[in-house]
This record gives C-alpha cells, sequence and structure tokens, in this order.
C-alpha cells in the first residue's frame, strides 16, 4: 500500500507540477515563493492522498490546481504583513490591492461557489466539463455559477 502511495505520489509530482508552479506564479509573482506555495501544496496532498481519484482525472487536475492557489493565497497573506511597502510603483501596487480584494471576497464565499467560479472564471473550463468534474447536471453548474457570482458581487460591496 505505501509503495502505490508513492508510485501516485510521483506521478502526480510529475504530471502537475508546471501547472501547480503556474498558478501560484499568477497569484504570487515571485519564483521562489512560487516554489514555496508548490511544496507546500504537495505537502498538503500527499496527506490527502484518499481525496483523489485516477491521476488523470479532470476532478484531479481541478484539486491539484485549487490546492496550489490556496498554498499560494495563504502565502502572500502571512507575506504581505511581513514585507517592506514599496512605493516605486503605486500602479502596480493598486491594481495587486484590487486583485487580492477580490481574492479576499472569494474566500469569503463558501467553498462550493468558489470552487466553480475558480474552475469557471481562473481555470478555463467549460460548464460541461465542471459539470463532468463535480458529477452535476450543466444547468445546475450553470445557476450554481449564477448564484456564486451574485454572492461575489455582495461580498465586494461589503469591502
Amino acid at each position: 500500500m505505501l509503495e502505490e502511495q508513492k508510485s501516485k505520489a510521483e506521478q502526480l509530482y510529475i504530471k502537475y507540477w508546471h501547472l501547480m508552479c503556474h498558478v501560484a506564479m499568477e497569484i504570487l509573482q515571485n519564483s521562489a515563493d512560487a516554489e514555496d506555495a508548490v511544496q507546500q501544496a504537495f505537502l498538503y496532498l500527499m496527506l490527502h492522498m484518499d481525496k483523489l481519484g485516477d491521476i488523470d482525472a479532470p476532478s484531479t487536475k481541478a484539486y491539484v490546481a485549487l490546492t496550489a492557489k490556496h498554498r499560494a493565497i495563504d502565502l502572500y497573506r502571512s507575506r504581505r504583513h511581513c514585507e517592506p511597502a514599496d512605493i516605486s510603483g503605486m500602479r502596480t501596487a493598486e491594481i495587486h490591492h484590487e486583485r487580492l480584494g477580490v481574492v479576499e471576497a472569494l474566500d469569503r464565499l463558501p467553498a462550493r461557489d468558489r470552487e466553480v467560479l475558480l474552475l469557471r472564471f481562473w481555470d478555463g473550463y467549460t460548464t460541461e466539463e465542471i459539470a463532468g468534474m463535480l458529477g452535476m447536471k450543466k444547468d445546475a453548474v450553470q445557476k450554481a455559477i449564477w448564484r456564486a457570482k451574485k454572492k461575489l458581487s455582495e461580498k465586494l460591496a461589503e469591502s
């Protein structure tokens, strides 16, 4: 059993390392931080191997990408409190702050709402693909996305 998990972990690493680095880099904008986030994500995945199905399944790809994204956001949050402010590029900082507001609003959404929004708009999956990943009907996914967008809009208005 241990050898089987080790093999699955190796396959996971080989197949999804680049995807996870890309996802983390989009958030962190720093390769060293992105690699740290990916390492943390792999550690998390190793502890939760039972949640992963077939390595090639779209649901596994989505789970791995979301895990990397969440670890990158956690790392971003922990580091933004300790780094000195950079006033040289205020326009970039303003854009980054807006993105962070959306990320924080997403984090305040229920898990299912956050998941459908990220799969659709971050990862670019179609409603049909999301329906297959989540075991839902296409119409149900469309309605879930609509409701999640409405909730996100409300969360952003609260900020």
